[in-house]
């Protein structure tokens, strides 16, 4: 099945015109290229960024037969294409797109294509917060059952075109799914056939105009399901959920009665409910689940314990990029005297719950960043004897969080969790956390 699955896409794509626009440096721009390419057709790649920003990925590439156009848009490829497929940072309104639409061009998402066409069926997992450790869970207790599973979407190098060829019909599909790629749901109409949604906060407000807008994006996850679909929903958010849905299980973190091992705050509690959720409708074993669950250690960057030195902790948080993830990870740790790296860029979102919070920290370490500026006045009114300079370089915030926390003598959580995006210092937010790593895995 597998095979003609595949021939049916050779026939339709083969000499075609593909337009990738958006390469990117996260795997997703790289897995759909090669695939267009493998079905034999005539790919073209076109990114803002240079050849130097993207050349991790060009140098993937190399062996494949592709045209590559950087730094610039041309409006031709887009209205010379059979297929454009549009990155997710990538926005709808982009000049070109907006012509190729008006000339019927047909523009699609790589998550979106992926869904349309996977022959197993697709888990989609959501929310501001926690979708990818609950992605992960839902992906290790299914694969601890001897479910054949497969796992991708918004994570690092986990592209779903990448994996198509080893998904049979009979398999599981876990996607995590951001609001990005769900604006190409919308579009094709489409939604998996288990939503799972964790939960929604103020994020991206640099990208959409208004909460409203972002959570459009998000509901496309279950709108379009048929009554033959499962929408699995945080029973918090139920005033969100609408009349347009599969059929509805609910969750909360009070479900999970069993101690957990790895994973902290209450938040966690609520994404293990939603995997136990998950995992019982697919009809896997509740024992055979929570071994698994408190096996499972947690994502990289997410509440991440990388290093104990005597009585001081160092955890990595790197992927708190809002204010109200900073908030949930002092949560996580508040019977501990805290150390806090804090700030980068904003992403225009309210910080005005961050600031109390603050409060039961010990020591606040500040990354430079648009967001530090902004709060920078009201944390020296509240907080003078708490706050550091700001800092432009990881290994001087490090050694400093370092030195406070041993002249201290007390046990003590040095805490990554910034509360912002990276860009004033960092590639991204994975950069910004590779590099804590290497630095705390380096002192003495």
């Amino acid at each position: 099945m597998l095979i003609s699955f595949l021939d049916k896409l050779k026939l339709k794509y083969k000499g075609k015109r593909v337009l990738i626009v958006g390469l990117g440096l996260q795997g997703g721009g790289l897995a759909a290229t090669r695939f267009f390419v493998k079905l034999g057709a005539n790919v073209t790649v076109t990114d803002l960024k240079s050849k130097e920003q993207l050349l991790p990925t060009i140098s993937e590439l190399k062996d494949l037969d592709i045209d590559f156009v950087l730094g610039e848009h041309r409006l031709e490829d887009f209205l010379l294409a059979d297929l454009i497929i549009k990155g997710p940072s990538v926005r709808w309104d982009l000049t070109e797109l907006k012509v190729a639409k008006k000339a019927k061009i047909p523009i699609d998402m790589e998550a979106a294509f992926f869904t349309s066409i996977c022959p197993a069926p697709i888990i989609g997992v959501t929310g501001t917060r926690g979708k990818s450790t609950t992605a992960n869970l839902i992906y290790k207790v299914l694969k601890d059952n001897n479910v054949d599973v497969h796992l991708g979407g918004n994570l690092p190098k986990a592209s779903p075109l990448g994996m198509i060829e080893k998904i049979n019909a009979g398999d599981w599909v876990v996607l995590e799914l951001s609001s990005w790629q769900l604006s190409g749901f919308h579009r094709k109409k489409i939604s998996p056939h288990i939503a799972v949604f964790t939960n929604l906060y103020p994020d991206h407000l640099n990208y959409y105009q208004t909460m409203d807008d972002y959570y459009e994006d998000k509901k496309a996850i279950f709108q379009y399901q048929k009554n033959t679909d499962y929408t699995i929903f945080n029973k918090r958010y139920l005033d969100l959920l609408g009349d347009k849905h599969g059929k509805l299980i609910t969750y909360e973190g009070s479900n999970v009665d069993f101690l957990i091992t790895n994973l902290s705050g209450e938040h966690n509690r609520e994404n293990i409910a939603a995997c136990l959720a998950t995992a019982k409708l697919i009809g896997t074993d509740k024992n055979k689940a929570k071994v698994s669950i408190n096996q499972f250690l947690p994502l990289t960057g997410r509440l991440q314990t990388i290093r104990k030195v005597n009585n001081i902790t160092f955890v990595n948080d790197t992927t708190a990029t809002t204010p109200v993830a900073t908030i949930k990870a002092i949560q996580a740790y508040k019977n501990n005297r805290i150390i806090l790296i804090l700030g980068g860029n904003s992403k225009q979102l309210p910080f005005e719950e961050l600031i109390p919070v603050l409060g039961e920290v010990d020591k606040i370490i500040l990354l430079k960043g648009t967001l530090t500026d902004l709060i920078y006045p009201i944390l020296k009114k509240e907080y003078q004897n708490k706050i550091s300079k700001v800092y432009d370089d990881m290994e001087l915030v490090i050694q400093e969080s370092y030195r406070i926390a041993k002249e201290s003598k007390q046990p003590t959580t040095i805490l990554l969790s910034p509360g912002a995006t990276s860009f004033a210092m960092f590639t991204n937010e994975f950069e910004r956390g590779s590099i804590f790593n290497k630095i705390v895995g380096g002192l003495q």
